[in-house]
């Protein structure tokens, strides 16, 4: 590659590390023993002109993911400018997340003027492009960071392509993500933090960051930064600090940061502050102030929308656990492992829900009743039916019926009540001295009982169907037999369904999980989080 003068880089997006071969070191001007691994040599010595184009475009890029060509200049040391071509993959980690950025930089100085010349991250960009710069000019000074220094077209892409991501962005950690993952990089910022603000008020401003734990080395700034905030929230204006420095620790170097400092006001209300940390001295000119006070707005509507949609969340959660058990009760000779996720969005409550019940009234008995239930839905009402449910079933199961009989009544009370849903169920009774099980289905997945061998399989449990439709409905009882180190699953479809793939494909998936489960986390415990994890 140095005969094609090209070099390799390696761009780790979670921690800035930047790596480069000495080919690159060569064509941006610094020399390889020279390079600390940050972006900051790459951007003191890109064109000025350029540095906006180039911010667009690597937030387009980072928005999307995938392959790009970037072109763009850069300044040479003794005064001449080199052209490269940058091709490039933004690749993504296991949780989806862009993780880091690997690719190539080549020269094109010799190629002579190339009329695709502004930088660029996908061809499906519209509008004008900017004429491409005269070759003959001189260079403008090297930008410290990128920003809209004369190409406010690059500023509204950017600005457009970070409010188009946060606008999918339902919570405050999704908001949180697309700082982070598309924001920061764009910009060359070292750091991007919030801040919250309970209630509004400031008292307790950084007591509520949406941030991760930052480096325990940035913690000497952490006054003057929380000071900064405040009189940012306080004047609902930006603050720009060009160097800030606390005293190093002894034998280091001076820790040294500038910020930009923006409030989160949405609707006359005080949401929080965030702080862009660029690492030195840094120069915000008055097109990238502009940029970061229009970014204020916009992280702002995103944010406090992103809260309202949170605490609905939460107080729906909080409801619905509220109809669940509190505690599991203890099995004599068995362990029983239960877990519950909600799977809900704002306050579209489900109707998903579980019970193990005592049915000797002294909690003395040999019998237990084992219940899973959905009902249709997402919403306050289906959670109410659920817990009328709960209620009933748990009645006529504590009267001694077998589960064919509980189903039939519970059913025939739901189509009573005329709730206008259906409820998917099933229930199992087991004799805890002898294994011996009874069980009723209603429309609902079939139970996975796994032998000593390891080997699970769907028990054949015919059913009726989902209670509420027909008050009439029979129930068939079946028989089957828990043995000592055997395992029973009751289960709701949320856990295995995906909407990919065939339903039988995703029970085919579950079986062959539980297999190598069995030999890798025999553990009723540790089996169940895998089951929820997978």
């Amino acid at each position: 590659m140095r005969a094609a003068r090209a070099g390799a880089f390696h761009w780790d997006l979670a921690t800035g590390a930047l790596h480069w071969d000495d080919a690159v070191c060569d064509l941006v001007g610094v020399a390889p023993e020279d390079f600390n691994g940050r972006a900051e040599a790459f951007f003191a010595a890109l064109h000025a002109s350029d540095a906006a184009r180039l911010a667009a475009a690597t937030a387009e890029v980072l928005e999307r993911g995938g392959r790009y060509r970037n072109r763009y200049r850069i300044v040479q040391r003794e005064g001449g400018v080199r052209r490269i071509e940058e091709r490039g993959e933004v690749l993504l980690g296991p949780d989806g997340r862009p993780a880091r950025v690997v690719g190539l930089v080549i020269d094109r100085t010799d190629d002579g003027p190339d009329p695709g010349y502004p930088a660029h991250a996908t061809p499906s960009l519209t509008g004008p492009a900017p004429d491409p710069p005269d070759p003959s000019a001189p260079p403008a000074a090297p930008s410290t960071a990128p920003g809209p220094d004369d190409d406010p077209q690059s500023a509204d892409r950017f600005l457009l392509t970070i409010t188009r991501a946060l606008s999918r962005a339902t919570t405050a950690a999704d908001v949180m993500r697309v700082l982070t993952d598309i924001a920061r990089p764009a910009l060359n910022a070292e750091t991007f933090l919030i801040h919250l603000t309970p209630d509004g008020e400031l008292v307790n401003l950084g007591a509520r960051p949406l941030h991760q734990p930052q480096p325990e080395a940035l913690h000497p700034l952490r006054p003057a930064a929380t000071a900064v905030m405040r009189r940012a929230i306080e004047q609902e204006q930006p603050v720009f600090v060009e160097g800030v420095s606390a005293p190093p620790p002894p034998g280091q170097r001076p820790l040294v940061r500038s910020w930009a400092v923006l409030p989160l006001i949405a609707a006359g209300d005080r949401i929080g502050g965030c702080i862009v940390g660029y690492s030195g001295v840094r120069r915000f000119d008055e097109a990238l102030r502009a940029t970061f006070t229009a970014l204020s707005g916009i992280i702002a509507h995103a944010l406090c929308r992103a809260l309202h949609f949170d605490a609905a969340h939460q107080r729906a959660t909080e409801l619905q656990r509220a109809m669940l058990p509190r505690r599991v009760p203890d099995i004599a000779g068995h362990t029983v492992a239960a877990r519950y996720r909600p799977g809900t969005a704002g306050m579209e409550v489900g109707g998903d829900w579980y019970e193990v019940l005592e049915l000797d009234h002294d909690g003395a008995g040999e019998r237990v009743g084992l219940v899973i239930g959905d009902v249709q839905g997402h919403s306050a009402h289906a959670s109410g039916v659920m817990g009328q449910l709960r209620v009933a079933l748990r009645a006529f199961a504590r009267e001694g019926h077998d589960p064919g009989v509980v189903l039939e009544r519970t059913g025939r009370l739901l189509a009573e009540l005329d709730t206008g849903l259906f409820a998917t169920c099933c229930y199992v009774t087991l004799d805890t001295a002898t294994g011996r099980l009874l069980a009723a289905r209603a429309g609902h997945p079939l139970p996975v009982l796994t032998g000593t061998d390891g080997d699970p399989r769907e028990l054949d449990l015919p059913g009726g169907p989902p209670l509420g439709i027909d008050p009439s409905a029979h129930y068939p009882l079946t028989e089957h037999h828990l043995a000592p180190g055997g395992t029973l699953l009751l289960y709701t479809d949320g856990l295995i369904e995906e909407r990919t793939e065939p339903y039988d494909d995703s029970v085919a998936r579950l079986l062959t999980l539980l297999r190598t489960a069995h030999t890798t986390a025999p553990a009723l415990e540790p089996l169940a989080d895998t089951l929820l994890d997978a």
